[in-house]
């Protein structure tokens, strides 16, 4: 990826990871549709619909506390607006996934910060710096002020959700 991808989608700096099974494309199209918190689907003209998953923030799955809380507010970001992903892999759900640019920001960080999501930890390596510092940063403050799923006494992350979800097991 080159730095004028990355200062085109508002990011600063290139990404880090390594492209997946397809080569990195960038994007921008029109958000038709978002099911959950971390994955939207955009109508483009170059690709067509372009299923994309957050690249660094992390969503309660489905059922899990503040789901829909948390697809709310990736709604209310994204809806009506151009949206420009750098999509570098794919995940094992065959999603892109993407770093994403809303108008210069980006809607994952703002979950973050709203404390619907996690900061995704397991894949800092696929951030730049900047991007790994400001989604650290913004859950901790969001721990901090007690934001959302923060309010609760000891939220469930999502990846343990999807072990025990996995494991035929319920979770919370």
């Amino acid at each position: 990826m080159t730095v004028m991808l990355a200062l085109a989608i508002g990011l600063g700096q290139p990404a880090l990871a390594k492209p997946g099974p397809h080569a990195p494309f960038e994007v921008t199209g029109k958000a038709i549709k978002n099911h959950d918190g971390d994955t939207i689907k955009i109508q483009t003209a170059e690709h067509g619909v372009v299923v994309v998953r957050l690249s660094a923030a992390d969503t309660p799955e489905t059922g899990q506390a503040y789901w829909r809380a948390a697809r709310d507010a990736l709604r209310r970001q994204i809806t009506g607006q151009p949206v420009t992903v750098w999509c570098y892999k794919r995940d094992r759900h065959d999603r892109n996934v993407c770093h994403v640019s809303v108008h210069g920001k980006d809607p994952g960080l703002a979950l973050v910060q709203q404390g619907y999501a996690w900061y995704a930890h397991m894949f800092a390596s696929e951030l730049n710096s900047e991007m790994r510092r400001n989604y650290s940063e913004a859950e901790e403050a969001a721990k901090q002020r007690r934001l959302g799923l923060w309010s609760e006494p000891n939220p469930m992350p999502p990846w343990e959700c999807r072990k025990l979800r996995k494991s035929g097991q319920k979770c919370r």
